[in-house]
């Protein structure tokens, strides 16, 4: 059982005391100390009664691999089972504990197992998971919490288990999209590896004997082979150092430019545009389904897409909300949303069927997504057919016109 060192005063003599205390928890720690008259001013774990897997969870970064984890999926499985379990009115202590024991993923197991050992000491369902921010994000605690204060949980679970499963397929698409590009860009820079590393160097050895001058796109050719044979390390650290600083500058005072630069580029810009607005608008449509104020969903929905510009367009339409404007104008002002979703937006603010209309925008916007993909895999084709094809042909000169040279050379002897 882990023990808790404390700090706490004596009401009877007003002084300060400390101590240890055996408790399955934090909470329960407290409740002992209040039950024996004593005012906790401070408990913590005792560092020394941790066993080693609890220390090294401690350690930073170390501590991220081996604190317990569970997928999307696990998570989405485990909300949907829960709503089916609390609407057939079990309650929730004892579903979690069903949970508990049918979930086959280890972590979701140990996961569930605290969030109920905390719930039956006292915190909200919400309180207990929102320990674990790795697994439940803010919108699930958000939603969670409006099921709390409605009654209604099993509802909200099942709310979020669809939009869980709506979002892994919007993943799904985007992955399958970027498989094959991703591939291609593999293969090209395979070939180029082969070619400085292998190709050249054999044709170097053969042209060394050739007397007449070697053409510009020979030297550079053979220059670069050069370079990346003797100089392979600097290669690779300076791809390394760079792939370093640009995350860091993604993630810091580069990320607006960063986040303008994506949405801009061709093919790739528009369809993260549009899964962006889509899971957005799947998402605000879940929050206010779910009883929560439309101006706390938009912000709680907007926090679900990472993306500098669409964030600040966000903030302007909740902005125009508080100021008593509409939805549907600083969202169509963003030139972000298609024509459609803003017209069907305002409709649901004029008819009061907000979560219906932004659910049909939300499907509309799938289908768009999916002409995205389907565009986005069909143009990517030719276009890497056509770089790897200059590639090999720019290389094949480069090396067969001294060669075309030499011949004519010999057949001149």
């Amino acid at each position: 059982m882990p023990v808790f060192v404390y700090t706490a005063i004596d009401p009877a003599t007003n002084k300060s005391m400390d101590g240890k205390i055996e408790a399955l928890n934090l909470r329960e720690a407290k409740d002992i100390l209040r039950n024996q008259g004593h005012i906790p001013t401070h408990i913590a774990q005792d560092e020394q009664s941790l066993n080693l897997q609890d220390a090294l969870k401690r350690v930073p970064l170390l501590g991220d691999l081996l604190s317990p984890k569970a997928g999307m999926k696990d998570i989405c499985i485990m909300t949907q089972q829960l709503s089916t379990l609390l609407n057939a009115g079990i309650p929730l202590i004892e579903g979690l504990y069903l949970l508990e024991q049918q979930a086959e993923n280890q972590a979701l197991r140990e996961i569930l197992k605290k969030v109920r050992a905390d719930v039956l000491a006292g915190d909200s369902f919400s309180a207990a998971l929102a320990k674990f921010p790795k697994q439940f994000s803010s919108l699930y605690l958000n939603l969670i919490r409006s099921g709390e204060i409605s009654g209604e949980m099993e509802m909200v679970c099942l709310r979020l288990a669809q939009l869980m499963e709506k979002n892994m397929a919007l993943q799904a698409k985007i992955q399958g999209a970027m498989v094959y590009p991703a591939f291609t860009v593999l293969v090209i820079i395979a070939v180029i590896v082969v070619i400085m590393v292998v190709v050249v160097p054999q044709f170097r050895m053969l042209f060394s004997g050739f007397g007449a001058e070697l053409p510009l796109p020979t030297k550079i050719l053979i220059a670069c082979s050069d370079f990346c044979m003797n100089f392979w390390w600097l290669i690779t650290l300076g791809t390394g150092t760079f792939v370093f600083w640009f995350n860091i500058f993604r993630s810091g005072d580069g990320k607006p430019l960063v986040d303008q630069w994506l949405l801009t580029i061709p093919l790739v810009g528009d369809l993260f545009r549009k899964v962006y607005v889509s899971r957005f608008v799947r998402t605000l449509a879940s929050t206010v389904g779910s009883g929560i104020s439309l101006i706390e969903a938009l912000m709680t929905s907007a926090a679900t897409v990472d993306n500098y510009v669409l964030r600040v367009a966000f903030d302007k339409a909740r902005e125009s909300l508080l100021n008593g404007g509409t939805l549907a104008k600083p969202l169509e002002n963003t030139g972000t949303f298609p024509v459609m979703v803003v017209k069907m937006i305002a409709i649901a603010e004029e008819t009061g069927r907000m979560e219906e209309m932004l659910n049909k925008s939300a499907d509309y916007l799938d289908v768009e997504v999916d002409r995205a993909v389907d565009t986005l895999t069909t143009m990517i084709e030719p276009i890497m057919i056509i770089v790897l094809g200059g590639i090999l042909l720019g290389v094949a000169l480069a090396l067969y016109i001294p060669l075309f040279d030499m011949s004519k050379v010999v057949a001149g002897n």
